[in-house]
């Protein structure tokens, strides 16, 4: 079988580029791990919401966040570098995991034509304002989430002419003598293994947060605590990432990291978090607090909760609180768990409830309140500077005594919503290998792009998705049209 182009994902990155690559002319296939049903990976649960303002603006912030959170350790050399153009970069400096200007730029410029390309589609919008001390401007998504780009963007690319094949996999890519792409190795259940001839090959198959190995040879030995947050992150295992790794590309973005977030293991509802955590209490399965839990802004501690959760005995916590939290306007906004809290008219009655030793619970909850604040609403609005006293660990905000006759508690684990580490690519979407040169006809789109570092940036990754898999089909029928 030969194509201009072979896609491996179908979620908002590999349509993107599909549907681009078509627009252009070329002959396009897409290779989906999912049945159809299910297609789409994360993107078809996710609500999908962009740090934009308007389809024509991003978000005041979202360059400086990018610059922030887009590297670990930058040698002072090579920030000089990089003020001089691309071309004349060091091959060390191309590959070295960082986030190039270029690419930020390229995001950021091409993210209002995305827009519009999306709308002249039949892609609609709505926004939301930030609420419970999340910060920024006023964020856009689409109509009906991720799920309406994924079906849309697919009855697009069927009326292009584009084949999906699902439950069909890439399983290696091919190179002819010169290095450049040749096509994809692939498996199907219905076929078992084949080739696709192609001088280009997408891959937007997702991070991998579906594959316990990876995510244990990445992130440590407590991984197998982390639960994908969709059904679609259980397709995402990661051999795009592999098969791109071992030909060479460059590394790039936080591998031990991933996007996380507190949620209910009791839940089958999608990304079912617990975004409250501020303004309680966080126990152990043996009834201990482990983190100061009024640290910071909801939006700039929730990763790091889930992470410490993770590497708690069991993965498992109990997030404790009163009624008073449930008074609070909007803050059912934030509980997206379809699963009651659980209820308890004293310390003892609950730990019976939630499996907690008794007395470690009723000592921890006494010993908080002791140390807490005076009784009183929470003002959401701000860090309140309202602090425990001689409490370890202390807790640094909303720190207001429980009411023991009243308490509620909702389980918590470690919910991955997706990984950081991919690879290096250029505004472009062209993958650059550890020689800091591109690899002739391979893109990457995505989660298997490496962008995020110490801290994801909220409201980025369906964007970059859809900004660099557009770019690769577009970037794909120009360099087709001069050959």
């Amino acid at each position: 079988m030969a194509m201009d182009v072979v896609v491996l994902g179908c979620g908002v990155a590999g349509l993107s580029a599909a549907v681009s690559a078509a627009e252009h002319g070329a002959r396009v296939i897409v290779l989906e791990r999912a049945p159809a049903r299910d297609r789409g990976g994360n993107s078809r649960y996710t609500s999908a919401w962009m740090r934009m303002s308007s389809p024509d603006d991003v978000s005041d912030d979202l360059v400086d966040l990018l610059v922030e959170r887009g590297h670990g350790a930058i040698p002072p050399d090579y920030v000089d570098t990089t003020t001089r153009d691309v071309a004349a970069w060091p091959p060390n400096v191309r590959s070295y995991p960082f986030n190039d200007p270029e690419v930020i730029d390229a995001l950021v410029t091409n993210a209002p034509p995305t827009m519009h390309w999306l709308a002249g589609h039949g892609i609609g919008f709505t926004y939301y304002e930030p609420a419970l001390l999340e910060t920024g401007s006023v964020r856009m998504g689409p109509s009906g989430g991720g799920l309406a780009i994924v079906e849309t963007l697919v009855g697009v690319a069927e009326r292009l002419g584009v084949e999906v094949q699902y439950e069909t996999t890439g399983r290696g890519l091919l190179f002819d003598d010169t290095g450049a792409i040749r096509g994809v190795r692939c498996w199907s259940r219905h076929r078992g293994g084949f080739d696709i001839e192609a001088p280009n090959v997408v891959v937007a198959s997702g991070g991998f947060q579906g594959n316990v190995e990876m995510m244990t040879r990445y992130v440590g030995r407590h991984a197998h605590f982390a639960r994908p947050v969709s059904a679609g992150g259980r397709y995402n295992k990661g051999e795009g990432i592999d098969m791109m790794l071992a030909a060479g590309a460059a590394p790039a973005g936080q591998y031990d990291m991933f996007h996380a977030c507190p949620m209910d293991p009791r839940s089958t509802h999608p990304e079912p978090m617990v975004g409250v955590v501020n303004f309680g209490i966080l126990v152990d399965d043996r009834g201990h607090r482990f983190l100061d839990e009024g640290t910071d802004r909801y939006e700039l501690f929730y990763d790091e909760v889930a992470w410490t959760v993770m590497r708690r005995r069991n993965g498992l916590a109990w997030f404790l609180f009163d009624q008073r939290l449930l008074d609070v306007p909007n803050v059912r906004s934030r509980i997206h768990t379809d699963v009651d809290p659980v209820r308890g008219s004293s310390i003892a009655d609950l730990a019976a409830r939630i499996g907690v030793p008794t007395g470690a619970l009723e000592r921890t909850v006494r010993a908080y309140n002791a140390a807490a604040g005076p009784p009183g609403p929470y003002d959401v609005s701000r860090l309140d500077g309202v602090g425990t006293e001689g409490l370890v660990p202390p807790k640094s905000n909303w720190a207001r005594p429980l009411d023991e006759s009243d308490l509620y508690a909702y389980p918590i684990m470690c919910g991955s919503t997706f990984t950081c580490g991919g690879v290096k690519i250029t505004k472009h979407a062209e993958v650059v290998n550890n020689d800091g040169d591109v690899i002739p006809g391979l893109f990457a789109a995505g989660e298997t792009t490496g962008l995020y570092y110490n801290l994801y940036v909220g409201a980025t990754s369906v964007l970059r998705g859809l900004v660099f898999g557009r770019e690769a089909g577009r970037r794909i029928g120009e360099l087709r049209a001069k050959r």
